[in-house]
């Protein structure tokens, strides 16, 4: 870690510290008390049982469906698909802490060299730096003359443009030094196979960086200024491990905490919708990337709201969309209302002519539930003018109820669909249990998008020894360097047979020898987590800091620190003693066995020397154990 990040190590764990692993974490999924700690299903995998664990006390995380662990580092560094250096600069600019300082122009533009964030980042800048250049004025002046955007909206959308040349990207990327490879890798050139040669995919666009959750630059969105009909309207990155559409949604970067905050989003159609909409302060609307929503797309709005405003266009295209979209948001437990503008009106054309106050009091009136826009569709549709369509219209109503995960809320939305349709409750009650059925048999197939559970990694065979050795040096460290410094000092008598867990205690002790020397240094173990070199090591130490402490006084708060660091201790030297004595025991019980098996006189007694010499070993190395357990525990 030291070679890749130059800030001190100081700085990282003050920048940990200030991050909050609750708050960070319940912006990528919805997190449930569950005694001291918390549960969610877990990010990593597609589950019905929540296995994914958050501690505020330890401020780690674990997901024992799939076996990863951590701190806030490793979680965003997962979920972000970033470097660690990568991670602290986007905890850092969450916290507010300034690491500029200690950030090396040139150490920035290698890790842009090496990773495709980094690229994507430099491409997002290029072409922003385009719009604001004179190779931009078509670009800028679409946007500001044409679509009414502020420059300041622009700037925090980070909006650009790529000109009407063919290499201007891949100019750029040279003189920055960009591997071609990353630039092809991420969807921003197209390699011409007959010509064998790379051209620029977004050519003549306005562009619109699309970012993750956590505002790293994901992908991109290109909207043509070219007036050919052939030319497709809108581009976008092409599918990769760090832009899949069906998993973003556009502007919730911008969105997410006073979606929160209201309990309320406002889903869109187009990049334009949103921009307009933030513009005029209503800052609380996303957008599904140009694809119908997702499954995935609703569980990410599931974690800050249950309910949501469809505001599609009015068009039959938008109406169908907005039928989908009803059914998938339910599915998720989100209550969806819906909003139809007049004729001719997108949420753009609305809100840029009639303003916030307007917007906002056509929507107050205005919404729909989703059984009334539901019921209206099917009118206006002819659905409800015969008998057998009509009955096909209301199967497809309480098809959407039959997905309403809750029972209750079924049952309401039942009365209310009687009610409105004039047909008995026990009818629709009917129909809703056999739609209820038929959907079950199905299974519903998760989207196509969505990941399919994996197996989990077993861990290799530890031993309960080893288990109550690493947890025991692990926690100890919240009280200080009394286990490390006997570890340290005893490293030589020492080595675990599992390769995981001899990589903790060699890193640990590799970290003990760093420490200054100062009585007040100590390793904190938590940013510890981070540093370990095998993903495997992150996610065993953070299982083992989850289970139930060593010490049975963890939450006790008289006299916490010395007798927790005094059980630590002891269980930790109970537990060294037995690694030690337990190869020359196993010597032994081998030995024994040769000894009962062996028919030759002179062999044997031979044997038996050994036997011999190797009991008083053990008697010996045990006393001397025993004597320097005594005397470390009574000195403490």
């Amino acid at each position: 870690m030291d070679q890749e990040v130059m800030i001190p190590q100081n700085i990282i764990d003050d920048i940990r510290r200030s991050t909050d692993i609750v708050d960070l974490i319940a912006d990528y999924v919805k997190l449930h008390p569950s005694g001291r700690n918390y549960k969610a299903l877990s990010p990593f995998t597609q589950e019905k049982t929540p296995s994914f664990v958050v501690s505020p006390d330890k401020q780690i995380f674990k997901c024992f469906s799939t076996g990863k662990g951590g701190n806030v580092y490793t979680f965003v560094m997962e979920m972000e698909k970033i470097s660690f250096p990568e991670a602290v600069e986007l905890l850092a600019k969450r916290t507010g802490i300034d690491i500029s300082r200690f950030t090396k122009q040139q150490k920035i533009q290698n890790e842009e060299n090496e990773s495709q964030t980094g690229t994507l980042r430099w491409a997002a800048r290029t072409f922003h730096n385009t719009l604001e250049s004179p190779k931009g004025v078509q670009g800028l002046s679409y946007l500001t003359e044409a679509r009414g955007l502020s420059r300041a909206i622009i700037q925090q959308f980070g909006i650009g443009y790529a000109p009407d040349q063919w290499d201007n990207l891949i100019n750029e990327a040279k003189q920055a030094s960009i591997p071609l490879a990353n630039l092809t890798e991420l969807g921003l050139t197209t390699h011409h196979k007959e010509r064998g040669s790379w051209y620029d995919t977004f050519r003549n666009r306005v562009i619109f960086p699309i970012f993750s959750i956590g505002g790293q630059v994901a992908g991109f969105g290109g909207r043509t200024l070219d007036s050919d009909p052939r030319t497709p309207k809108y581009l976008n990155s092409p599918e990769n491990p760090l832009f899949e559409k069906s998993k973003l949604l556009y502007g919730l970067h911008a969105a997410k905490d006073e979606i929160r905050r209201s309990e309320s989003a406002l889903l869109v159609e187009g990049y334009m919708d949103v921009l307009a909409l933030h513009q005029a302060g209503i800052t609380t609307a996303v957008a599904s990337c140009g694809t119908s929503l997702t499954r995935y797309q609703a569980k990410i709005l599931q974690r800050y709201t249950n309910r949501v405003l469809f505001v599609y266009d009015a068009d039959p295209a938008g109406k169908k969309s907005m039928m989908a979209g009803i059914d998938t948001l339910v599915t998720e437990g989100i209550t969806p209302f819906v909003l139809e503008l007049p004729s001719g009106d997108d949420p753009d054309s609305f809100v840029q002519r009639a303003g916030k106050e307007e917007f906002l009091r056509y929507s107050e009136k205005n919404k729909q539930s989703f059984i009334d826009f539901q019921i209206r569709f099917f009118t206006q549709s002819g659905n409800f003018a015969q008998t057998d369509v009509k009955a096909k219209a209301i199967r497809a109503i309480t098809h959407t109820i039959a997905l309403i995960p809750d029972r209750i809320r079924q049952e309401l939305y039942l009365q209310e669909l009687s009610e409105k349709l004039g047909i008995s409750f026990s009818s629709l009650k009917e129909l809703l249990v056999i739609e209820s059925t038929m959907r079950r048999e199905k299974n519903i197939p998760g989207e196509n998008s969505m990941r399919a559970r994996p197996t989990p990694v077993p861990e290799k065979k530890m031993s309960v020894l080893e288990r109550t050795f690493l947890k025991a040096l692990l926690e100890s460290s919240f009280y200080g360097n009394a286990v490390l410094e006997f570890a340290a000092s005893h490293e030589n008598m020492l080595t675990l047979p599992n390769p995981l867990a001899q990589n903790i205690f060699t890193h640990l002790i590799r970290r003990y020898h760093s420490l200054s020397g100062s009585p007040n240094d100590h390793l904190d173990i938590i940013s510890e987590i981070s540093m370990f070199s095998e993903p495997e090591a992150r996610n065993l130490a953070s299982g083992l800091l989850l289970d139930q402490p060593v010490s049975k006084k963890w939450h006790e708060q008289t006299d916490l620190n010395a007798e927790n660091a005094r059980q630590c201790l002891a269980s930790f030297l109970d537990a060294f003693k037995s690694l030690v004595l337990e190869p020359l025991i196993r010597q032994k019980e081998i030995l024994t066995e040769q000894i009962r098996n062996e028919n030759d006189a002179a062999l044997e007694t031979e044997l038996l020397r050994e036997k011999i010499t190797l009991d008083r070993k053990i008697r010996k190395t045990s006393d001397d154990l025993r004597a320097m357990i005594r005397s470390i525990i009574d000195n403490r």
